[in-house]
């Protein structure tokens, strides 16, 4: 409260404690959320990075985005005091929005990073809320409100979250009740008078109030809502274009591809053919050459055979002469034999004669 004064005070004078409540939070703590606050994943094989999506954003087929909405944590919480004379409820309605550096620590919690806070920080706030309300013992909240004291445990959940990188704003709001006993010490029968007086009052206007702050959370929630399902259908929009435009990109590099494998088979039917063109003309080759050898072969065993008939031809020759020569001899020598005979026989007549 901006003015002097207790909170007593004020209740029993018809003021809304509740408004100038949030009145001063307000002054006091900005949150700074972002509703559009969204982390983008880069994974490309082991390569991994997170980052804040910019204003002129692409997204990829490795890109994956993650909203870190603004979320609603609602705490309640009752404390009995003075042996059940009193007693305090503490709402406390808490909405935070994680930052980027608390996801680079916990980006293996990404997908569930509120739940993760949740989880997590429910202990620490519990134990931000003993402490502060340790200081309700001495009963001198009494004459001095509970308007600083639901300050003090808003501040101190603030500062804890945003220590842990986490953007919040806390509204705390504790009620106050007195139960109704057979014997009021005096210490204590002002207090319960004035309560009971404006009981009525009070309660009607506070469900008034309460239920105007509600419609507007409501209703704020459900703008928020909106824009998320309108941000999630531009999302689901562009990444059904991206999807278009991807498939288009396949189906091009597919088809490039069948005609580079066309391409290539044409290539190696030609190198196939060349080949074999080639293997015809070594075989023809080789067969030339062989030909080739076996008639020079047979040529020269015809000319070996022809050689060896002319050496046949010139010995029998040979011997033919000799024998020829031999009875040439031999008839000379009976000639000559004869003669000589034939000489003898002469002279032996003329003997005989004489």
């Amino acid at each position: 409260m901006n003015s002097p004064g207790t909170e007593l005070e004020v209740w029993l004078a018809g003021g809304d404690l509740f408004e100038e409540s949030l009145a001063d939070s307000a002054e006091q703590w900005i949150a700074g959320f972002d509703a559009d606050r969204q982390v983008v994943q880069l994974k490309l094989g082991p390569y991994k990075k997170l980052f804040l999506r910019p204003k002129k954003f692409v997204k990829r087929f490795y890109h994956h985005i993650h909203p870190l909405t603004i979320e609603s944590w609602q705490y309640r919480r009752q404390l009995s005091m003075f042996d059940d004379f009193c007693t305090v409820d503490l709402a406390l309605d808490l909405r935070f929005q994680a930052t980027l550096a608390y996801v680079l620590k916990n980006s293996e919690m990404l997908p569930t990073i509120n739940q993760h806070i949740k989880q997590l920080y429910t202990d620490i706030i519990d134990d931000v809320i003993n402490l502060e309300l340790q200081t309700l013992a001495d009963g001198n909240w009494i004459q001095t409100g509970l308007i600083d004291t639901e300050k003090r445990i808003a501040l101190a959940i603030n500062q804890v979250l945003m220590q842990q990188h986490i953007q919040s704003q806390a509204l705390c709001s504790l009620t106050a009740s007195f139960n109704e006993f057979p014997n009021v010490q005096l210490g204590r029968d002002s207090v319960y008078l004035n309560v009971l007086k404006k009981t009525f009052e009070l309660n009607e206007e506070r469900t008034r109030e309460l239920s105007r702050q509600q419609r507007l959370q409501e209703e704020e929630e459900i703008h928020e809502k909106r824009l998320q399902l309108e941000h999630l259908r531009r999302i689901s929009e562009l990444e059904l274009l991206m999807q278009a435009q991807e498939a288009e990109k396949q189906r091009r590099l597919l088809e490039d591809k069948q005609e580079q494998l066309r391409q290539q088979l044409e290539l190696e039917k030609r190198l196939y053919a060349e080949q074999l063109r080639h293997e015809n003309e070594l075989k023809a080759m080789r067969l030339e050459a062989e030909l080739l050898a076996q008639e020079t072969q047979q040529a020269r065993q015809r000319l070996a055979e022809s050689q060896q008939l002319s050496e046949q031809l010139t010995h029998q020759a040979e011997l033919h002469d000799k024998k020829v020569l031999a009875d040439i001899r031999l008839q000379q020598r009976t000639q000559s034999l004869w003669q000589e005979n034939a000489s003898t026989n002469e002279t032996g007549s003329d003997h005989a004669q004489q």
